[in-house]
């Protein structure tokens, strides 16, 4: 055997992390081909701005990686079984979230003033405006985020599926998504 329920010799069978994790990334594909046909369809929007092909790929991938990370911990607390009652869950969910949105704020402004200072020392065009656009994008798209990726690590779990293999393309697909949607709305 080569691992849990996979041979190779007989018949084959193939596990339960290898259809998961499958599953998920035709997902990520599939929403990143979305998210980009909508991203293109946008560009001449987008353009109005000085500096906002600069600040969104680094606003896309600090999406992905904050609220993956939220998923990863609760993730690790449901699989360690450290969420027992509803109050250890409602605790641990409100300070992870409340954590996320800080942090998605505060690396959002720090973003926003590199792209700023960026584009005004190299392409001297002023636009301090990209700074707000950043902050606001990144609270808009928590609002949806973080019940988004809460909701599915817990449906998930309650699935008896492994939130590791699965929630990382969910997170980065719908990140991208809500991203971009959450940055036209802003423009």
């Amino acid at each position: 055997f080569l691992g849990d329920g996979m041979r190779i010799l007989g018949k084959t069978t193939v596990d339960k992390d290898f259809l998961e994790i499958s599953f998920s990334e035709l997902i990520s594909i599939t929403g990143g081909v979305i998210a980009g046909t909508f991203l293109v369809n946008l560009v001449d929007g987008i353009g109005l701005i000085g500096g906002l092909f600069i600040l969104f790929p680094g606003l896309l991938e600090m999406h992905v990686n904050i609220y993956w990370s939220l998923s990863a911990r609760l993730s690790n607390l449901l699989i360690l079984g450290k969420l027992r009652g509803k109050r250890e869950i409602r605790r641990a969910v409100l300070r992870n979230a409340f954590a996320v949105l800080v942090l998605a704020l505060v690396v959002s402004f720090i973003l926003g003033l590199i792209t700023y200072n960026f584009v005004y020392f190299i392409f001297s065009i002023n636009t301090p405006q990209i700074v707000l656009v950043s902050v606001l994008s990144s609270l808009l798209s928590a609002v949806f985020e973080i019940p988004l990726v809460i909701y599915t690590t817990f449906w998930v779990f309650r699935h008896r599926l492994d939130p590791e293999d699965i929630m990382g393309p969910y997170v980065t697909t719908l990140g991208d998504i809500i991203s971009i949607i959450s940055l036209v709305f802003m423009i």
